[in-house]
C-alpha cells in the first residue's frame, strides 16, 4: 500500500483504522445480532471526512480527493459492511444536495446533514426499472404550487430511518406533458408516504426498503435541479459510486485476508496448525492476491478521477473486479475456516453474506462489464 499512498493518506487510513477498531468494531457483532444501526456513531466519524468528504467547502463540506474518499471506504468495508452502505448513501445525497440545491434547500437539507441531525435516502429502483434505469414509470405531476407523487420503489437503503430523501420520477405537467424524469425532496414530516423494511440477506444492520407515494404532495421547491434533470445528477455520482462500491469490497476481502491469517494460525489439526497445511496457504495467498490486486485498480480510479479524467471506464473496471473478487475472497476464507466460518460467532459467516452484495449495487457486474464492452469495443450491447 505505501508505494501507492502519500504520506498524509496513509496517515489517514492509519488513524481511521484505529478508529475503527477501537470504537466501531467491537460493536458489531450485538448491533448485526439486533438488525439496527447506531447512527450516533455518525457525527464523529464525519470528522474524518465521511459525507462531509463529499460536499463543497463552500456548502460547508471538505471536498476531500478521490483517493481520500477511496481510503474511507476501504476502511468502512474493512470494519462493518453495514456502515459502510451507510456512509455511502448519506454521502451521495450529500454531494447531489451541495452540487444542485438551492440555497434554501441546502439550509433545510444538507446543513443538518453535515450535522448528523438529518439523515437521508436515495431511491431510484422499481420493480421494472433496475439495471434499466429509464423504464422509471413514477411520477410527479404538477398541480399548482405543488407536485403529486404516485408510484413504488425497490430496494431503498435505510429509508425506515431517515427522515427525508431524494426521489427520481418522471415530471409531469398539470396537462401531462412529460419533461423527463426529475428529483424531488420528499420530506417525511411534511409529505408522509409508506416505508416498509424488506427482510434480507446482507448487511442486515440497515433497512433495505419499499416506498409507496400514493398522491403524495410535495411543495413545487422541492424539485431538485431542473426539470428533467434527475438521471444527469444521477450519472453525475456514477463514478464516485461505483468507486465507493469497489473500495467497500476491497476493504471486505482485508477483512476476509486477516480472519483467515489469523484463524489458520490459531486452529490445529493432525498434531500441526492449519497455516502448515499447503492447501490453506493456498487458499489464503489467493485472498492476499486478490485483494492487493482490487485495490490497486480502485487506487488507479481514483487517482484517474483526481487528474481530472472522465474515469467511467476504471471505475466501471474496479467495480467489477473487486466486487466480484469479495466473494472469492469470503468463499475461501470461510472454507479456510470449515464448519466455524458457519456459525455467527466467527465474522467471516457475516463477510460471506455481505461480499454478495458487492456484485449488485451501483450497477451489477453484467452492467459493468457492457459498459466496459462498450468501451473497448465502441458498440452497445444494451440500446
Amino acid at each position: 500500500m505505501s508505494i501507492v499512498l502519500n504520506t498524509e493518506e496513509r496517515d489517514l487510513q492509519q488513524a481511521l483504522r484505529r478508529y475503527l477498531d477501537a470504537e466501531i468494531a467491537p460493536v458489531v457483532a450485538e448491533y448485526e445480532q439486533r438488525r439496527e444501526f447506531p447512527w450516533e456513531v455518525l457525527g464523529e466519524l464525519y470528522e474524518f471526512g465521511y459525507v462531509r468528504g463529499a460536499v463543497a467547502r463552500e456548502h460547508g463540506g471538505d471536498q476531500v480527493s478521490a483517493m481520500v474518499q477511496a481510503i474511507l471506504m476501504e476502511e468502512a468495508g474493512r470494519c462493518w459492511g453495514s456502515l459502510r452502505t451507510t456512509v455511502n448513501v448519506q454521502g451521495m445525497v450529500a454531494m447531489l444536495l451541495s452540487r444542485a440545491g438551492t440555497p434554501g434547500q441546502r439550509a433545510r437539507f444538507l446543513d443538518p446533514m453535515l450535522a448528523a441531525s438529518r439523515f437521508g435516502w436515495f431511491a431510484l429502483t422499481e420493480a421494472e426499472a433496475g439495471s434499466d434505469a429509464g423504464a422509471l414509470r413514477g411520477t410527479g405531476r404538477r398541480d399548482g404550487d405543488s407536485f403529486v407523487l404516485n408510484g413504488r420503489k425497490l430496494y431503498i437503503t435505510n429509508a425506515m430511518h431517515s427522515d427525508f430523501g431524494i426521489l427520481l420520477a418522471r415530471q409531469l405537467d398539470e396537462d401531462g406533458t412529460d419533461r423527463g424524469v426529475s428529483a424531488f425532496l420528499v420530506d417525511r414530516a411534511e409529505s408522509p408516504y409508506e416505508v416498509d423494511d424488506i427482510a434480507h440477506m446482507p448487511v442486515r444492520s440497515t433497512t433495505s426498503c419499499e416506498l409507496v407515494f400514493d398522491d403524495v404532495r410535495v411543495p413545487a421547491e422541492n424539485l431538485l435541479g431542473e426539470p428533467g434533470s434527475g438521471f444527469g445528477l444521477a450519472m453525475a455520482a456514477v463514478n464516485q459510486g461505483r468507486l465507493n462500491m469497489a473500495m467497500g469490497a476491497v476493504g471486505l476481502s482485508q477483512a476476509c485476508l486477516e480472519a483467515a491469517v489469523k484463524f489458520s494460525r490459531e486452529r490445529s489439526q493432525f498434531g500441526k496448525s492449519l497455516a502448515e497445511f499447503q492447501l490453506v496457504q493456498q487458499m489464503v495467498v489467493d485472498i492476499a492476491v486478490g485483494t492487493q490486486t482490487a485495490r490497486l485498480l480502485g487506487y488507479d480510479a481514483a487517482r484517474v478521477l483526481d487528474a481530472g479524467g472522465d474515469g467511467r471506464y476504471e471505475c466501471s473496471m474496479a467495480k467489477y473486479y473487486c466486487g466480484e473478487t469479495a466473494g472469492r475472497s469470503a468463499t475461501l476464507a470461510l472454507q479456510v475456516h470449515g464448519g466455524a466460518g458457519l456459525m455467527e460467532e466467527f465474522p467471516v459467516e457475516r463477510y460471506f453474506r455481505d461480499a454478495r452484495e458487492a456484485t449488485i449495487p451501483e450497477g451489477t457486474s453484467q452492467i459493468q462489464v457492457l459498459q466496459m464492452g462498450k468501451h473497448l469495443l465502441g458498440r452497445s450491447a444494451l440500446r
